[in-house]
């Protein structure tokens, strides 16, 4: 078997460290020893070796020189076998990371099992030659991340790779208090393209309905001390907040709930951006009590993104077989795209995969060190989380096609300012990267990739799991 090099830029930052880090493992499985690893401005003898060149034009003077891509996007990657070496180039070192995750899903996994009816399998890197290949990629939705509780992430570490393989690039995590080590949580998540998003309640616990609305006036301004007591020293992509219309009715005691959350949130949200002007403020507003009333939402300050929750059916019901009403909900969308006009700042949190355990919640005492456990515990849990993963995952088998045309319409209707999150907690994913899962995001990488070939694809990939 030929010695494999990867040649990588000089200066390796974090995200091109993870690059770096990923190829290395991918040939490793195959080869069964580490690859040589050297930088591009020493990469001089390697004529015997089969090599591998990962960074940007900017980064990787071989790349620049031989490269045959036009890359115009952020995070999009362009791969090129010939001649037995391989150019993995990105637009920036986002789009090299992707393409040195993608390598191994679009290159490898589409030669390792030949349509040959007397071989099922054949070790990749034992081949005389690489067969020539080029693929180029670019996200379908620009903003993919995950939503989650932070109480129930017990191992960040493993939420957080699990999200960079599936090339997600944003997590909200939710607490009622800012975790004690929320900056090792975040400088984690940067190292692998990810923004974090801390959320915190803008005047709503878990039950609305017991909300007091003449209390509005005087709550903006704590709100806002609450923020920069608990999050002022922390660095921060943004801030996610919801407030009080997680209801299925459009009053409470008399008052219309769209109307006034309405002005709640754009009082208080002038006093984050009189001191803050560039702060990212996400409000997670649950469509349920609202949506006859968009008049009332469509004069929330355009500078916020609003985040829609509970749309309709799946994929924004719980329930992935909840499917009665997609085309209403699918018009619903539609409307909501554009309520504030063609640049409105537009996302939705999508459901249907796992989700919290109510039947035992508790609000947290006070601020905890998250996401941290040990193997037995996270052993034990996923044995729990298995019956609810089988549900789901039988579900996703018989309804993806639906979930699949809700990120194609939510594509087509945002073609450039989108987020879309998927709900994903108290499920341990930080330990299973489950199908679903990873059928959802690859749909929000590339949701014109048809159906089947999707599904398969995703299903081969050594590190994706079953119920």
């Amino acid at each position: 078997m030929k010695k494999i090099a990867i040649v990588y830029p000089r200066n390796l930052n974090e995200l091109r460290k993870r690059a770096l880090e990923i190829l290395s493992s991918t040939v490793l499985d195959y080869t069964k020893e580490y690859p040589v690893c050297v930088s591009d401005d020493r990469a001089e003898g390697l004529s015997d070796f089969r090599r591998i060149y990962i960074g940007t034009k900017e980064s990787n003077a071989y790349i620049a020189e031989n490269s045959k891509g036009t890359l115009t996007a952020s995070e999009e990657y362009f791969i090129l076998v010939e001649n037995d070496t391989v150019i993995i180039e990105g637009f920036d070192d986002a789009g090299a990371l992707y393409g040195a995750v993608d390598f191994y899903d679009r290159y490898i996994l589409s030669n390792e099992y030949p349509d040959n009816p007397d071989i099922y399998r054949i070790n990749f890197f034992e081949r005389a030659n690489l067969p020539n290949f080029e693929f180029r990629s670019k996200p379908s939705v620009a903003e993919r991340g995950l939503w989650t509780w932070g109480h129930v992430i017990y191992d960040y570490k493993g939420y957080l790779d699990h999200m960079m393989m599936l090339k997600m690039n944003r997590v909200i995590i939710w607490n009622d208090f800012l975790p004690v080590n929320a900056r090792e949580i975040t400088e984690y998540a940067h190292a692998r393209n990810i923004k974090v998003i801390w959320g915190f309640a803008w005047l709503w616990d878990t039950d609305c309905a017991k909300f007091d609305m003449t209390a509005l006036r005087g709550e903006s301004v704590k709100v806002f001390e609450k923020f920069e007591k608990e999050f002022g020293d922390t660095e921060l992509d943004g801030i996610y907040f919801q407030t009080f219309t997680e209801l299925n009715r459009e009053h409470i005691d008399g008052v219309l709930i769209a109307e006034a959350a309405a002005d709640f949130v754009n009082r208080t949200a002038k006093l984050f951006y009189e001191k803050y002007p560039n702060i990212e403020l996400e409000f997670g507003l649950h469509a349920n009590s609202v949506k006859k009333r968009l008049e009332f939402i469509s004069a929330v300050d355009s500078r916020i993104r609003i985040v829609w929750e509970n749309c309709g059916s799946f994929p924004f019901s719980y329930i992935p077989n909840d499917v009665k009403d997609f085309d209403e909900t699918m018009e619903f969308v539609r409307k909501i795209a554009s309520l504030r006009g063609s640049n409105d700042r537009f996302g939705v949190v999508t459901k249907g995969l796992v989700k919290l355990d109510w039947s035992c919640f508790e609000h947290c005492a006070g601020a905890q060190y998250i996401g941290v456990s040990t193997g037995r515990m996270k052993h034990d849990r996923v044995d729990r989380k298995a019956p609810i993963w089988k549900y789901i995952q039988a579900n996703w088998i018989a309804y993806a096609h639906k979930a699949l045309e809700a990120v194609r319409v939510m594509r087509d209707c945002k073609q450039g300012d989108l987020i879309v999150y998927a709900l994903v907690e108290d499920g341990m994913f930080e330990e299973n990267l489950m199908w679903p899962v990873a059928l959802y995001a690859q749909m929000l990488w590339d949701c014109d990739e048809a159906l089947p070939s999707l599904m398969s694809r995703v299903a081969l990939r050594s590190n994706v799991a079953f119920a």
